[in-house]
């Protein structure tokens, strides 16, 4: 009998790619806090959105007092500017190589489901997922907009799994596949396995050092990437 599985993918750097994304981030923060704030001056990977909001604030040196409503019109906003911009042709997300291959792939596989865990909030992670042809291959899964501590959304995920579904899952049956050593930290303190690509900022060889359960450097075999998983 074949063992239920829960894929649980990173949005950006493992299954899509932001062309100017700065862009529209930027406007939502000065729409909601009315502050000029830069994501460039961070480094957002692995990170949630409030995070980097909070990072790009202190780098600055600007003191701002934060509760849930201003980051419900941050959301609002960034759905937004992200909508417009890529309406425009301003900013483009495109998925990885061999991303929608992958999906197409998984999606056919029977006791096996996949969604996402990000940084991302709800509403921006769908207008990516859209924009890159991937949002009907993946269950809702969590989000920023969940909880901006990013070791908090693969619970959420895999209980919201469960209530769609009525079946339970022991959390060695969850796979997190993401690109940075942060979605290996979220893996590990639920204790669920994890693969890294080397799709986003960090190498191959790097994200080996940190251990992870398997270590690929893209999406691009099909079918090796399903052996990884169903090897773990």
């Amino acid at each position: 009998m074949l063992m239920e599985r829960l894929i649980l993918f990173d949005l950006d750097g493992t299954l899509t790619r932001t062309q100017n994304g700065h862009a529209p981030f930027n406007e939502a923060i000065i729409d909601t806090f009315g502050v000029v704030g830069d994501i460039r001056s961070v480094i957002p990977d692995g990170n949630t959105d409030p995070q980097i909001v909070r990072e790009i604030f202190a780098k600055a040196n600007v003191e701002m007092e934060f509760d849930y409503g201003p980051w419900e019109r941050f959301a609002e906003n960034l759905r937004r500017s992200y909508a417009s911009a890529l309406r425009e042709g301003t900013t483009t997300v495109r998925a990885l190589p061999g991303a929608k291959e992958l999906l197409a792939a998984l999606s056919a596989k029977e006791h096996l489901s996949q969604g996402v865990v990000t940084g991302n909030f709800e509403v921006t992670a769908q207008v990516k997922l859209e924009a890159a042809g991937l949002h009907s291959y993946l269950c809702r899964g969590a989000y920023a907009s969940d909880s901006s501590h990013r070791p908090d959304l693969p619970k959420i995920a895999k209980e919201r799994w469960e209530q769609r579904t009525g079946k339970f899952l022991r959390a060695e049956q969850c796979v997190i596949i993401g690109d940075t050593p942060k979605d290996l930290d979220a893996a590990r303190q639920n204790h669920m396995r994890c693969v890294l690509v080397g799709t986003g900022r960090y190498p191959v060889e790097e994200l080996q050092y940190w251990k992870p359960d398997a270590c690929l450097a893209d999406l691009t075999d099909t079918q090796g990437v399903i052996s990884a998983l169903f090897n773990l």
